[in-house]
């Protein structure tokens, strides 16, 4: 009986998912997703109040450990060998993206009318505080940081993270490729180009 209930609830995550990858979450309907998934909508109700609370079980477990893995990123992290090995940080963002490609692309690109919806703003502000936090602690000054800049370079390092990660799911090599590439341009000798660029405030 255990393991038929397992069953319903993994036929409903199923089709709930492909519902909420095609339409996103505020056109996606239960009724959708009954159809999707096979099994009558006063069944799925058994398993979940709601579209939310469905929505949740899909994204909340990656959401979390995604969450996690920006607050614990090391910044100061560039190992000798990062031209070949991606930093944990990475691989963390790599077994994520591969094990759970469609929570993935739904949490990022179907959460419009969730909680969930600044996900990406959410982790340009961990990244943003582990960054000033750093800046204090290193006591380096680069001249009058326009650091508006700073913030637009996290966010375009973040989001290409996240697009990588999505594009290449489904090839595990090719993405560990392209991620240690972009870290490698993104990162190698950072302070040497804030130095010689100067990042001079807007005036």
């Amino acid at each position: 009986m255990q393991i038929k209930k397992k069953e319903v609830q993994n036929k409903i995550y199923q089709g709930a998912m492909e519902v909420f990858k095609e339409n996103g979450y505020g056109r996606a309907t239960m009724k959708e997703i009954s159809k999707k998934s096979k099994v009558p909508i006063g069944n799925i109700y058994r398993y979940y109040e709601n579209k939310e609370v469905l929505f949740d079980d899909i994204v909340f477990e990656l959401y979390s450990t995604l969450k996690y893995n920006h607050i614990h990123e090391n910044l100061e992290e560039i190992p000798s060998n990062f031209s070949k090995t991606p930093r944990m940080f990475l691989n963390n963002y790599i077994n994520l993206a591969t094990s759970k490609p469609m929570e993935f692309f739904i949490l990022f690109n179907a959460s419009a009318g969730t909680k969930y919806e600044n996900f990406l703003e959410e982790l340009v502000e961990i990244r943003w505080k582990k960054y000033l936090a750093y800046k204090r602690k290193s006591g380096i000054d680069y001249g009058h940081v326009d650091e508006e800049f700073i913030m637009i370079l996290m966010k375009s390092s973040i989001t290409s993270i996240i697009d990588i990660c999505k594009k290449y799911s489904n090839n595990e090599k090719l993405l560990r490729n392209y991620l240690i590439k972009f870290d490698y341009f993104f990162r190698s000798d950072i302070g040497d180009k804030l130095k010689e660029i100067n990042f001079y405030t807007k005036d």
